[in-house]
Parts: structure tokens; sequence; C-alpha cells
């Protein structure tokens, strides 16, 4: 491992000599090459497409490698041996990168819930630690009192560079959580007015127009507002993306109460309850055309009917059609066990509001500790449609929690075991909050503590259910921060000799000074694209993880029983710290000349 995650410049690299390695001289990309094997499939005239300041470094920050990693918040945990969830504090920029490589291609699905760019809710510097204010006065926008000292674009958020700002924020971080999108996996967005024009065009761009599924209308407010100017704008948005829109299976809702009223069981049918639907076609189009005649012996002149002579015959056969006495006309019987139930639509005024979300946060700590919270119908709605037992739902603008609080409630209703990865910005409470007063400094202490008051209360309130499951109720989660690497990195801008001799001295102990074992092993997991929530066979002096066949050992002191030891686990590669061979080259090459004769992998680090 060269200290880096995973390498994503890189990897569009290798797709692209994949599909066309006669374009790849001295393993570079030859542009003229590549434009001449697409011949008129390149454009290098005017094209439609969304373009903005800065798109180009959109790119670069795409592809920049980075070094951080997770450590561990054992403290602020619930359930830490058993949970399969987690949550991050932290850049999701940085979090993305780092879990790029263990979760690619892994999640199904995604809700996020942005800044909606109304002008002062996002600061352009990928750091949410900072008020405006802070961060300005830092970068030298502004003096100590709040004059403007100079502009550049990032005073405020208004006019081109509003969008700008807001687009080079956001297009990074979709690119990447396309990437960890499993092949049948979906993408869903709340945003407003503010955005939701580039917004679409943007996803278009990183997803593929094709892969567009729908732009839903939410209700998110019960009342109007009179005292707005033109219209009260009563709604937000909800755009929906496919990974591959070929592999997306959408589930159905749940039947309605007035839909479920139509289903009746007049003639007490023992295969239950029924609604009755005309066989016949309506327009003198479509359908099959051919005189049917009944096992009764009733003859029912030739027309059109929706179904082939066949499929006639086997219903009548099995006593699911029903003749009007009173007229020519065939019914067939539609039984609610048969309803795969509502197909969903693009318009939701049933999907809660904002103030019925208001609402559940209050009951949760007992005051209105966060204002742009979304409902939880409003999520579970999307849960149901595209998740199904097992599966992964990633937020990385978590907010208050909602997405973790219903993904638990949901799994508690239905039986499931979906887990979560939630991700959200240490951003600092306002100091005139009730959520400071409380003593919550951050959203993300606010996102966890919901977390934990929603999982107790769903231990208690549903019982019973949790009780008659097979397997318990995962309300736990992994708590974890964005920090720097365990390992120490080379500064490659030192050009002096002798500064040079004594950074190389520095690093004959590669390891950070403080770095714990949990912390090392979830970085060494995570680097070679291994989740941290991995299952590990824990053995007195390595792990084990049984899936990849891999050993981490990470004593400070190797010797060959216990390298013995670890290849009588049968592994296929081993991790092991240099630090654990001292000075003893004699020790370190026996030992690999012992793996690489059994044909295991090692590497020291």
């Amino acid at each position: 491992m060269n200290g880096y995650n995973d390498n994503i410049h890189q990897q569009q690299i290798d797709k692209l000599v994949q599909l066309f390695p006669e374009v790849v001289t001295e393993g570079k990309i030859d542009w003229q090459k590549l434009q001449s094997t697409l011949g008129e499939a390149v454009d290098l005239g005017e094209r439609y497409g969304l373009g903005w300041k800065g798109k180009g470094d959109v790119f670069a920050a795409i592809q920049e490698k980075t070094v951080q990693t997770l450590h561990l918040d054992r403290a602020n945990s619930v359930d830490w041996d058993t949970t399969g969830n987690m949550f991050i504090e932290g850049d999701n920029l940085a979090t993305l990168k780092i879990l790029h490589k263990a979760y690619y291609g892994k999640v199904k699905m995604i809700y996020i819930d942005p800044p909606y760019n109304t002008g002062n809710d996002f600061i352009y510097n990928d750091d949410f630690k900072q008020t405006r204010r802070s961060y300005e006065t830092e970068a030298g926008i502004t003096d100590d009192e709040g004059n403007v000292v100079r502009d550049d674009g990032l005073r405020t958020n208004t006019g081109g560079h509003k969008h700008s700002n807001w687009l080079n924020m956001m297009y990074p971080r979709l690119f990447l959580a396309r990437n960890l999108l499993r092949q049948d996996g979906v993408i869903f967005v709340s945003i407003d007015d503010n955005e939701v024009h580039n917004l679409r065009l943007m996803m278009n761009e990183i997803f593929g127009e094709e892969n567009f599924v729908a732009q839903i209308v939410w209700q998110r407010k019960r009342g109007k507002d009179n005292s707005a100017k033109f219209l009260s704008r009563n709604h937000e948005y909800l755009l929906v993306f496919a990974r591959s829109i070929d592999d997306l299976n959408f589930n159905r809702l749940e039947l309605d109460e007035t839909t479920l009223k139509a289903y009746k069981n007049p003639d007490n049918d023992p295969r239950g309850a029924y609604r009755l639907l005309g066989v016949w076609a309506r327009g003198t189009q479509g359908g099959s055309k051919y005189e049917f005649k009944s096992k009764t012996g009733q003859v029912f002149s030739e027309r059109l009917w929706l179904m082939n002579k066949e499929s006639m015959t086997r219903l009548d056969e099995e006593d699911k059609l029903v003749y009007s006495p009173s007229s020519d006309k065939i019914y067939r019987k539609l039984y609610v066990s048969e309803n795969s139930g509502n197909i969903p639509e693009t318009i939701w005024s049933d999907a809660s509001n904002a103030a019925n979300a208001a609402d559940e946060i209050k009951k949760i700590f007992e005051f209105q500790i966060f204002d742009t919270v979304k409902p939880i119908p409003y999520i579970k709605r999307m849960l149901r449609l595209t998740t199904d037992d097992n599966d992964i739902i990633l937020d990385f603008f978590s907010g208050s929690g909602t997405t973790a609080h219903t993904v638990a409630e949901l799994n508690a209703e239905d039986g499931g075991n979906r887990r979560w990865i939630c991700v959200q910005l240490p951003e600092l409470t306002d100091e005139k909050s009730e959520a400071y007063e409380a003593g919550y400094r951050t959203i993300a202490d606010i996102a966890r503590e919901r977390i934990r008051r929603a999982g107790a209360k769903i231990r208690v309130d549903q019982a019973d259910k949790l009780a008659s499951r097979s397997v318990p109720l995962d309300l736990g989660f992994r708590a974890y921060r964005v920090g720097d690497s365990n390992f120490k990195q080379w500064n490659e801008l030192v050009s002096d000799p002798e500064e040079i001799r004594q950074q190389a001295l520095a690093n004959l102990d590669p390891l950070e000074e403080g770095t714990t074992d949990d912390d090392l092993l979830a970085e060494l997991l995570l680097k070679r694209g291994i989740s941290p929530l991995a299952q590990i066979d824990q053995h007195d002096d390595f792990c084990f993880v049984s899936s990849e066949k891999l050993v981490i050992c990470l004593v400070h002191s190797m010797t060959e029983e216990l390298f013995a030891t670890i290849l009588a686990a049968k592994p296929s590669s081993i991790i092991i710290l240099d630090r654990a061979f001292g000075d003893d080259i004699n020790l370190k090459v026996n030992l690999l000349l012992q793996a690489e004769r059994q044909g295991v992998e090692v590497e020291v680090v």
C-alpha cells in the first residue's frame, strides 16, 4: 500500500485503456489516436451541456488522492461489537474517497438533503466547521469587523458565483456517490427551486440522462403562506436517478384504505376479497378478437378482448370470471392477494410534511433542536420503494440523522436488516440556539444523540414485535471521525539534502506518535478495500479477515513461532508492520521466503 485511498483518476484511465488499448503510447493516452479511433463520435464543436466557472477544477478535486482515514470513536458508539451501521463525523468529500474502495458498487440506495443554496447555507471551502464570518476573515475577504477587503467571488453566494460555488461543491460528491451505488442502485436528492434546474442537468451529466427516473414534487407545507410576495411555495423536489435504469427495480406501495374498501367477497370466495375488472376492449384497436363460449355454454359474440382466448378459458375453468345477468359483459375477479400494490406517483401530497417533521424531532428532544429536518414517512416511502432486507443505505448530508432513524423504524416494522452509513460535518451550532444551550456543540452531536434516543424509543414501543424476530434488530452504530493517516507522510516539496536526510530518519518508524492498534486496523482495512465492519476473527497476536483470507498482524516484535501460527491459519495474504522485525534483516528475509514458498503474499508496512 502506498498510503493513499482509492486512485479514482487511475481507475478511469484503466477503463479507457481496457476499451481502447491501441491509444496507449508509452503508458500515456494519445488523444489524437483516441480521436481517430472514435471517429465521428468525437465532437469538438459547440454542444449542449452544463458549464460554469470552475468546472475544470471539479475534476481535479475528484482525482485528488487522499491519505485521510477513519478514526474510531467508541465513546459515542452504541453496540460496537454487533452493529452493522456507521456514523461518520467529518467532511463528506473526504469520506466518500475513504469509503470508495471498500464500498464501490455496494450501496443500494442513497438519500441526501444537501444545502439548497439559499444564499447563506453553505461555505465554499469544503470546511463547514467554520462560520461564514470566521472563514471570510481567515481568507482575507473581510477584516475583523466584517468590512470587505477584497472581492474574489466568495464573499456572498449571489449572482453567477452563487451557482458556480454550489455546483463546484456538489459535482464531486455526486460523482463519487454514483460509484458507490450497485448496478440496481438508486439515488434520491432533495432540492428546491434555487438549484433544481442545475441539479437536474448536473445529474444528467454524471448519471446519464437515460438513467433519470423522476422529478417528484413533495408538498412540504400543510398550509399556505399568506405573507408570500407572489405565491406561497408549498413544495420541494426530489430528483431520482438510477445507477442503471435497466437494472432498477421499484417496489409498489401498500394499498391504501380507500383502495382496500373496493375489494369485497359477496359470494364467500375462499380465495378472499376481490374486485371486478372488465375484460373487453373498449376501443376499436388492441386486444384479441374472437368469439368466446363459457364452460356453462353461454356464447359471447366475436369482439375485442383484453386477453387471448387461452387466458380467458383458463380464468373460466378456475371460476374467476363473473357474467353479468343483465348484459353480455364479462368481468374477471382480481383478488386483493394478486394486487402487487399501488404504483407510486410523481406528486407526493401524502408523505407527511415539514411541520410533522418538526413535531417528530420535538418528541425526541422535547424542543425544536433542528430546523430543516425531513419527516420520517417521507424517507420511509423512498426506502420501501427501493430497498429490501439487507441493503445498505447511505446519507452523506445526514443533518439530524433522520435517515438512520427511519431505517431503524422500517426494520422494526417489516423485519428487515437494512444497514446505514451516515456522514455529517461537525458544523457548529449557533451559540444562541437551544441546541447549544442544551450542550450540543455540533450538528453531528445532535445526530448521534437522536439516533441513540430513537433506538431506545423503538426498543420500548415495539418490544413485542422485536421479541419475535429471528435476528435481533440492530439499533446501534459505530462512530468514526475523519482524520489524518496513522502513517507519517513524506513531504515531496523538501529538496534540501539535509532536510531529506532528517525526514528519512524520522520515517524509520512510519507510524505517527499515539497511533492505536484499532485506528491502524481500520485504516489498513479501508485502504485494502475492506469495510471496517467486516467480520474479524481475533487471535492473540493477529486478526484474521476470513472473507478475504487476510491476516493483519500489528505486533511490535515478530518471531518464527508467531509467523508459523499465522501461516497455519492458511491466509492468502498477510500485512505486518515493518517495525516488527526491528533490525533483524535475516529474520525478515527468512519469513518472507517461507510465505512465498506457500504462495502467501506478505505486505510489510
